[in-house]
């Protein structure tokens, strides 16, 4: 499958919003007890023929690139690969000393992914995700493969580590 990671911009928003709002539920992300406008956050997009295939949305704070949300159409294609090369390449440009991200608990093959792409767990917030409900009730209790949504787990790369 062919195609080019981009900067996100204006002419991509209405297809990753589209994929938000279908995945998250709203266009709103909360991360450790910080709630995320997707409207204010930059990022990457995979494409092919101005379709968008995947994305990724970062926030930049304190010297350290979180991503936000990271999404790919089709997996096992190199989607999700090159979005996170794409961010681990940028943060360090920007000079940040860390890549990180939040999952929950029940992202089972997100965290298996993560782990092949470098990250490692930094911290599990235990019973995060009920103050996050209070941000954005939409957050299921329960997730589609059956498991109670209730922890985040903050996963990370140090960028200046020599494994990279």
């Amino acid at each position: 499958m062919k195609f080019e990671i981009k900067k996100f911009e204006q002419k991509h928003k209405d297809q990753v919003y589209k994929f938000i709002e279908k995945e998250w539920g709203a266009l709103n992300i909360v991360s450790r007890g910080k709630m995320f406008y997707v409207e204010n956050l930059n990022g990457f997009v995979a494409v092919n023929n101005e379709k968008v295939m995947g994305f990724v949305l970062y926030n930049i704070e304190n010297n350290e690139c979180e991503i936000i949300v990271i999404y790919s159409d089709i997996e096992n294609k190199g989607i999700g690969s090159a979005l996170i090369n794409s961010m681990k390449n940028f943060a360090k440009e920007n000079k940040c000393k860390r890549l990180f991200l939040i999952t929950t608990n029940d992202n089972i093959r997100g965290f298996e992914f993560y782990q092949k792409k470098g990250f490692t767990i930094a911290k599990i917030h235990i019973g995060a995700i009920k103050n996050s409900r209070k941000m954005k009730p939409q957050i299921p209790l329960i997730a589609d493969n059956g498991i109670p949504i209730r922890d985040e787990i903050e996963l990370e790369i140090k960028l200046n580590s020599p494994i990279l």
